[in-house]
C-alpha cells in the first residue's frame, strides 16, 4: 500500500497527492531521487496544472480583451491559485472530512489563448506549432469535429479563460462575481460554461456513468506514485524541464522558448457534448453479443440483458463504470479494484505465453486503450508513449438526462494539460483515437478501427477502379493480407493511387457507432505565477 501522509489520510482515493508543498521545507531525499535532476517549484505553478482543483463546482469563463492597460492593472491585483496552495487546501479539506465537515475553498487561474498573448504584447512563439499557429478553429478538419461549434470558439477570437473551481455553486458564484467586477472595465464581454460534479451514485461519474479521471500520471519529484501509476518526467507537463521536447532537444535549428514560459504549462479545452440515450441504445443492442467475446469453454455463466449491455459498454471503454480495469476484470466489474487505488492502475495489457501485444481482455479499440496505451513493445517504445501524456481534468457540464431528457446541452467539459500540444493532445486525438490503425500490434498494419468515444466515422468516396497492368493487381492477383496497390479515379476523372493489406470483408462485424461530438475549444498557455506578475507589468 502506498504511504500516504497523515495530512492526507482522507484522501486516499484521490489520484493524486503532493509529494511536497512548501519547496523551503520539505527538501526531503525522495524530492531528489530522480537523480538530482532539477524540479519544478510548486509556487510558482498554476494550481490546476498537475495537482488538479478539488471541486464540485467548476466555470471556465472565457473572455475577449478590450482594454490592455485597463487588464494589465486589473491583473496586477489578480492572485492565482498556485499548485502550493492547492496541496494545502487538499490537507484542510482532509481535516474537514475527518471532523465531518466540508471545507469551503475556491481556486482560480488564469490562462491565454495566442490572440490573447499577443494582445498583452507578447507576440514571441512558446514553442508549440499547434498553439503557435493560431486558434484551435484552423485544426477544426483535422481534428475530425464535422459539426456546428459553439459560437464562444467560432471563429476563435476568445482571448483567455479563467478558470474556477468551488466547494459549491454559491462559493463558485461568488468568486466569479469578484473576478467580473476586477477585469469588467477592461473587457469587451464574458461568456461562461459551468460544469458540476454530479452528486449520489453518480459522484465522480461523467455523463455515460464512467468513473472519470482514474488514470492520470504522477510527475517524479512532484506527486506520490501510487502502483502501476505511470510516472512522467517533469518538463512533459510544466515547460522548461527534462521531458520538455524543446528543452530537451539537441537540434541547434530549434528556437528556445521565451525565459517566461518556465513552469508554464498549454491547456486544451474542448467542449464534448454526450449523446446519453444513444448510448445506453447502443449498449442495449448489442448486450447479447457478450457470447463472441466470453472465454470458450466456459461452464454454467450467463449474462442478463444489462450485465451484457455494461460488459458491452465496459469494452468501448477499457474500464467498468466503477473504474476497474478490464484488463484485471474482463468479464464481470470487480467494485473491490476500483476502489482501490494501488490496484486500479496496475495492470498492462500482457498475455502469458504470448509475445507483442494482444487483445485478449481489453479489445485494441477500447477509448482507455487508444488514449492511454501501455505495453506496446517492440512496436512502440515506452518513452514515446511517456512524451505523449497529458493531465486531464475535465468535469462534466449541463443536467443528467434522468432529469432532462430532451436538453442535449450536457457532455463533458475536457480539460488538459502538457507542455506540448503537439505530442500531447493532438497526437492523442489525431494519431491515437482517430487513427483506426493504433495502436501498432505488429509487423503488418492492422485496422482495429476508432476509438468509439474520441474517434469518428471517416469520409467515404465514390471512385471508380481502373485497369493499369503496370500498377494495378486485378482480383486474380489479390492474396489476403498481402499488400496491393489498385488505381481509382473519382468523378471529375483524375486518378488517384490507394495501397494497403487486402483482408477479406467481415461482414459479421458490428457497426461502430459514436456518441460524442465537439463543440469546439481552444489552445491556451497557462503562465507561472511569476509569468503573470510579468503580463501585468508588475
Amino acid at each position: 500500500m502506498t504511504e500516504i501522509p497523515p495530512s492526507l489520510k482522507n484522501l486516499k482515493r484521490r489520484t493524486v497527492l503532493p509529494l511536497i508543498r512548501k519547496t523551503e521545507s520539505r527538501l526531503a531525499p525522495a524530492r531528489f531521487a530522480i537523480a538530482k535532476q532539477a524540479i519544478p517549484d510548486p509556487a510558482n505553478i498554476q494550481g490546476d496544472v498537475y495537482l488538479l482543483f478539488p471541486k464540485v463546482a467548476e466555470c471556465f469563463l472565457f473572455f475577449w480583451i478590450e482594454d490592455k492597460d485597463k487588464f494589465k492593472a486589473a491583473l496586477r491585483n489578480y492572485r492565482p491559485t498556485s499548485s502550493e496552495d492547492v496541496a494545502g487546501h487538499l490537507e484542510t479539506i482532509s481535516d474537514a472530512k475527518e471532523r465531518g465537515q466540508i471545507a469551503d475553498l475556491f481556486q482560480t487561474q488564469i490562462a491565454f489563448s495566442r490572440s490573447g498573448l499577443t494582445a498583452l504584447g507578447r507576440p514571441e512563439a512558446v514553442g508549440d506549432i499547434r498553439y503557435d499557429g493560431g486558434s484551435m478553429r484552423r485544426d477544426k478538419g483535422v481534428l475530425g469535429d464535422g459539426r456546428q461549434w459553439d459560437p464562444i470558439f467560432d471563429p476563435g477570437t476568445v482571448h483567455g479563460v479563467f478558470v474556477v473551481a468551488a466547494a459549491n455553486a454559491q462559493k463558485r458564484s461568488e468568486a466569479l462575481t469578484n473576478i467580473k467586477d476586477l477585469f469588467g472595465g477592461a473587457v469587451r464581454k464574458f461568456r461562461s460554461i459551468n460544469a458540476d460534479r454530479r452528486t449520489g451514485k453518480n459522484k465522480g461519474h461523467e455523463h455515460f456513468g464512467y468513473e472519470d479521471g482514474v488514470s492520470q500520471p504522477a510527475i517524479r519529484g512532484l506527486a506520490i506514485p501510487r502502483k502501476g501509476q505511470l510516472e512522467v518526467d517533469p518538463g512533459v507537463i510544466i515547460m522548461g524541464y527534462k521531458g520538455d521536447p524543446v528543452f530537451d532537444s539537441t537540434d541547434p535549428n530549434v528556437t528556445k522558448r521565451p525565459y517566461w514560459t518556465k513552469d508554464g504549462s498549454l491547456m486544451v479545452f474542448r467542449k464534448l457534448e454526450q449523446d446519453v440515450k444513444g448510448f445506453e441504445d447502443y449498449l442495449t443492442q448489442n448486450a447479447n453479443r457478450w457470447r463472441d467475446f466470453w472465454p470458450p469453454g466456459t461452464v454454467g455463466q450467463d449474462l442478463t440483458p444489462k450485465e451484457g449491455a455494461d460488459l458491452w459498454g465496459a469494452r468501448m471503454i477499457g474500464r467498468w463504470k466503477s473504474g476497474c480495469p478490464i484488463a484485471l476484470s474482463p468479464y464481470r466489474d470487480n467494485p473491490d479494484i476500483a476502489a482501490d487505488p494501488d490496484q486500479v492502475n496496475n495492470f498492462d495489457y500482457t498475455v502469458p505465453n504470448q509475445t507483442g501485444p494482444s487483445d485478449i481482455g481489453c479489445p485494441f479499440v477500447a477509448h482507455t486503450r487508444k488514449t492511454a496505451p501501455r505495453n506496446l513493445d517492440p512496436f512502440v517504445s515506452k518513452k514515446y508513449l511517456e512524451s505523449a501524456v497529458i493531465v486531464r481534468a475535465g468535469m462534466p457540464y449541463g443536467k443528467d438526462y434522468s432529469e432532462a431528457p430532451l436538453d442535449t446541452e450536457r457532455g463533458l467539459a475536457f480539460v488538459c494539460y502538457s507542455s506540448s500540444i503537439t505530442n500531447g493532445f493532438f497526437l492523442q486525438t489525431t494519431g491515437f483515437a482517430g487513427n483506426d490503425y493504433f495502436p501498432t500490434s505488429g509487423v503488418i498494419p492492422f485496422r482495429h478501427g476508432q476509438d468509439p468515444i474520441l474517434g469518428g466515422p471517416g469520409d467515404m468516396f465514390d471512385a471508380a477502379i481502373i485497369g493499369d497492368p503496370d500498377v494495378n493487381q486485378t482480383d486474380k492477383d489479390i492474396v489476403p493480407n498481402k499488400e496491393i496497390t489498385i488505381r481509382v479515379s473519382d468523378k471529375t476523372g483524375k486518378i488517384f493511387q490507394v495501397s494497403g493489406v487486402a483482408r477479406p470483408e467481415d461482414v459479421t462485424a458490428f457497426k461502430q457507432d459514436f456518441f460524442v461530438t465537439s463543440r469546439g475549444g481552444e489552445y491556451f498557455f497557462v503562465p507561472s505565477v511569476e509569468t503573470v506578475k510579468l503580463l501585468a507589468g508588475a
